[in-house]
């Protein structure tokens, strides 16, 4: 589709223990439609809504929707599930301030803020929170780094160790942790009722058997779920722009948003999953 005009602005949510979550908010024409609560990557230490700004300017420009970009607290001086806390609050507070009485809310993240966000998706249907969908783009799932993947090239980004040590900031000291029941998804036993569901990973990244077996259980559990695999795809991919086409990973995530709803047409009329 055609790039659209995006207008931005600055806000801020408060979070349960008072503190003041930072947000960027993009508004592309057809923001009425949808709003997608994204949560950056950077390992759960690292990330900034600038160091993500102009890929969620790309990816609204692309679609056309709202973006909310959030600026959630890292590890380690936060360890979970304060980031998660955080991507709730800016949840709750996106629902009541759709645009539209039809608009329908999503959550998605990037390598650790798609493990962030596939937490809140559980939350939410735990909690009975309506979420249209979550779409996440290679998200770490098992803080043990376990699968053959990660093994397979071990100099490729993310390196097994550093992301092992990644998940300990996340998680805290040992002592100190606790309630991991929304650290990951491969955590829950049951998935069923869960919204549906789209995933992407590159075939080579590290993470890619952790995506995999996420979706085998979702679908296990009759829960919709789409994975795309692409052999070209790196880790971290939804930050950068290589040459003249729109981003791999904005375009596919665009895919997804134009088969959930009918980006194109009446605002208030909603798709059947494919």
């Amino acid at each position: 589709m055609t790039a659209a005009a995006v207008r931005w602005s600055e806000s801020e949510v408060q979070a349960e223990d008072g503190y003041r979550i930072p947000l960027r908010i993009y508004d592309g024409p057809r923001s009425g439609l949808a709003t997608l609560v994204w949560a950056h990557g950077g390992s759960w230490t690292r990330g900034s809504l600038e160091d993500w700004h102009a890929a969620c300017l790309a990816l609204t420009s692309l679609c056309g929707l709202r973006i909310v970009n959030v600026g959630y607290r890292l590890a380690p001086r936060w360890t979970h599930p304060t980031a998660l806390n955080d991507l709730l609050s800016v949840v709750r507070w996106a629902t009541a301030h759709l645009t539209d009485p039809a608009s329908q809310l999503v959550i998605g993240g990037d390598s650790a803020g798609g493990t962030i966000a596939a937490g809140a998706a559980l939350w939410c249907r735990d909690h009975g929170m309506p979420v249209a969908g979550q779409i996440l783009a290679y998200p770490p799932l098992d803080p043990e780094c376990t699968a053959p993947s990660y093994l397979a090239m071990p100099a490729r980004f993310p390196e097994r160790r550093q992301l092992q040590q990644a998940w300990a900031r996340y998680r805290g000291p040992l002592a100190d942790r606790r309630d991991e029941s929304y650290l990951t998804p491969l955590n829950g036993s049951d998935l069923s009722g869960l919204c549906r569901t789209a995933l992407i990973t590159g075939t080579f990244d590290p993470v890619s058997d952790d995506v995999r077996s996420y979706a085998a259980n979702l679908q296990r559990d009759g829960v919709p779920a789409l994975l795309h695999t692409d052999p070209a795809l790196e880790h971290g991919d939804f930050l950068f722009q290589r040459g003249p086409r729109p981003n791999p990973v904005h375009v596919w995530i665009n895919t997804v948003l134009d088969t959930w709803f009918d980006t194109t047409h009446d605002h208030n009329r909603m798709r059947t999953p494919r």
